[in-house]
């Protein structure tokens, strides 16, 4: 912050007290504030578990990316610490960050996590999608692959997809919006939706929000043989990230670990 800037966020009040006059120096608030929240943006980092794969011969887990250590920036301590820096005449203040650690370390074994066998699989069918389309189902499915769901958790797709932008891997195909198809970034992610929905649903798990298409998809229905099966009808999850979200609950004494592999072939 420079030296100018930094005088218009500082408030100088004359105090006098009888023969003897002080001035005392107190921040403004708002404006440091809107620069620690812009900060904290940057800064936040959600605590993600360790991924896995379940390698069915041996019954074990094995790792294939660590835990990431969650970070928050404590705005009201490092206010503070920003008035105690200026008050003293330092140049530089500490902010704070509140750490938070992950459940599961790459350490954590099958046993442990109650995960002994595959409990459910599911596959639906894309073949004729264009090139952009295969993209985003690849770059939608990919934050899943190895994800854990906690015993109890409510499960939203929203909240662990990430960013769906070209700069995250996706790509403009067709979208569905409403009672038209348009193009946008990321369309084909309601593959992965309707896949992971169909999934929980045939294992048994409450699904706690899931949103239809707003008329029939046919290539949701399609079979290996590229026939189409009439019994998948309304078998689809719309989602229109955070307006429309798949929610689940595992609602078992075990995590769930979830698996996800995509064969554009």
């Amino acid at each position: 912050i420079t030296g100018d800037l930094l005088a218009g966020w500082i408030n100088f009040t004359p105090m006098i007290d009888k023969s003897h006059i002080s001035i005392e120096m107190t921040v403004k608030r708002d404006p440091f504030y809107n620069r620690l929240v812009a900060l904290s943006v940057d800064l936040y980092q959600k605590p993600q578990n360790a991924k896995f794969i379940f390698n069915d011969d041996t019954r074990q887990l094995e790792p294939f990316a660590n835990a990431v250590v969650g970070k928050e920036l404590d705005i009201e301590a490092s206010l503070k610490n920003i008035q105690t820096a200026i008050q003293e005449g330092r140049g530089d203040a500490e902010l704070i960050l509140k750490i938070s650690e992950p459940e599961v370390q790459a350490t954590a074994t099958a046993a442990e996590l109650g995960i002994t066998e595959l409990a459910f699989s599911q596959f639906t069918y894309f073949y004729g999608s264009s090139p952009e389309r295969v993209q985003n189902i690849t770059a939608g499915s990919a934050p899943f692959h190895g994800m854990l769901v906690k015993p109890g958790e409510v499960f939203s797709m929203a909240e662990n997809i990430g960013d769906i932008d070209i700069e995250n891997g996706f790509a403009e195909a067709a979208v569905i919006v409403g009672n038209e198809t348009v193009q946008g970034v990321g369309g084909g992610i309601c593959q992965v939706s309707t896949t992971l929905f169909r999934t929980a649903l045939n294992y048994g798990l409450p699904i706690k929000e899931r949103h239809q298409h707003a008329y029939r998809v046919f290539y949701y229905e399609r079979l290996a043989n590229g026939n189409i099966d009439p019994g998948l009808s309304g078998l689809d999850a719309s989602v229109f990230f955070p307006v429309l979200d798949l929610k689940f609950t595992n609602d078992t004494p075990n995590w769930i670990l979830m698996e996800v592999y995509v064969n554009p072939g």
